[in-house]
């Protein structure tokens, strides 16, 4: 049996617990990369296009789990039958009042009041849900309003000359590219039968609309998303909206006009379209769009509101959480590093005032290596 020499076995020992420390090193440098890669780095393998052949797959988990969410709604709402009969009564009269009377402002025309109230309602949306918090960015103000920030010493104050970029692009793509949107779109919507007259849908017609909507939602940006953070379309079409690595509200709309039109626009405009949605139903789902988008790139986790976390993360690290609401993500395994990280042990609506950072801190640091 051959023999090793003591000097052998040093030099292997060795040459065993160099390869080792490389390992080490390597993992290390690694999870840092992963957990907070350069803006400038684009990896063909993170931003891989879909695979084909799991579209059946993803819708088949998308119904199992919005079917069951709605049976749950539906089972609910006949527990408690009068009293949503009652409640929806008085406010469906409401809303049917508003929206005659919005209807009559534009003479009952159904072009005018399409793209100009389109537009008109979703720049109010949009001013209304981002004033308050674009006040915070610039002042600091209120302070207790500070402690609930995502990340901390970020626009903090906000960066004047970035903010008001943001605002001319926001600017923009509201008051020019939306409009264009809608006005080359309103042939298509006439066609599907899109409705102005009549009357408001019912509770259980309303429910069923926003379902389907946002399951249309999440499977259309997921996609337009990821494919925008491939390297042949990042650099030109998606990168401007990754200047934020810590957004606010504003930048929800801070894109070049192709991202706002194929990620933003066609998303959340397909589920009416398919659904032959009155266009006053139209708007409330784009007030809700305005509203999520808002507080996913507000950079605060208020208690009692949308959790910031997945979407905030996107920013951070870009290479992760590509949908809206998580679910194809998680099909896709794009979920990670976000999975298993505190950002998503915090990703939750909180009813505690305590600021969700205190409730679950960041763990300690590494010690760095010698």
């Amino acid at each position: 049996r051959p023999t090793t020499s003591p000097l052998s076995r040093c030099i292997k020992a060795e040459l065993g617990k160099q390869w080792y420390q490389r390992r080490v090193r390597a993992n290390n440098l690694r999870m840092v990369v992963e957990s907070r890669r350069p803006e400038n780095s684009v990896s063909t393998e993170d931003h891989a296009p879909p695979r084909a052949g799991v579209l059946w797959e993803t819708l088949r988990s998308l119904m199992f789990i919005f079917g069951t969410a709605f049976l749950t709604i539906i089972a609910v709402r006949n527990s408690v039958n009068p009293y949503i009969n009652k409640l929806w009564g008085a406010s469906h009269d409401f809303w049917g009042a508003l929206w005659m009377a919005i209807y009559n402002l534009f003479g009952q025309d159904d072009f005018v009041t399409h793209l100009v109230g389109s537009t008109l309602s979703g720049i109010l949306f949009f001013v209304v849900f981002n004033a308050f918090f674009l006040f915070c960015d610039i002042t600091g103000k209120p302070e207790w309003l500070m402690k609930y920030k995502v990340q901390d010493g970020k626009n903090q104050p906000v960066d004047q000359k970035k903010m008001w970029s943001a605002i001319k692009t926001a600017a923009f793509n509201l008051g020019v590219i939306s409009p264009l949107f809608t006005l080359f779109g309103y042939p298509t919507t006439v066609y599907f039968g899109s409705y102005h007259k009549g009357e408001l849908p019912t509770f259980e017609r309303f429910l069923f609309e926003f379902l389907v909507f946002n399951i249309i939602e999440e499977i259309f940006f997921y996609y337009s998303h990821r494919i925008l953070h491939h390297p042949k379309f990042y650099a030109r079409f998606h990168k401007k909206h990754h200047e934020w690595t810590a957004p606010i509200g504003i930048t929800s709309v801070y894109c070049t006009p192709l991202e706002m039109v194929v990620s933003n626009l066609f998303p959340a405009a397909l589920g009416p379209l398919i659904m032959r949605s009155h266009v006053f139903v139209s708007w409330m789902w784009f007030g809700l769009v305005l509203f999520s988008t808002t507080f996913a790139h507000g950079g605060y986790h208020v208690p009692f509101f949308f959790s910031p976390e997945a979407h905030d993360y996107h920013h951070k690290v870009y290479n992760c959480m590509y949908g809206t609401l998580g679910i194809l993500d998680k099909l896709h395994k794009t979920d990670r590093p976000f999975a298993g990280s505190v950002n998503e042990k915090r990703h939750y609506v909180s009813f505690n005032l305590t600021p969700i950072k205190q409730i679950i801190p960041d763990p300690a640091k590494p010690r760095k290596m010698e």
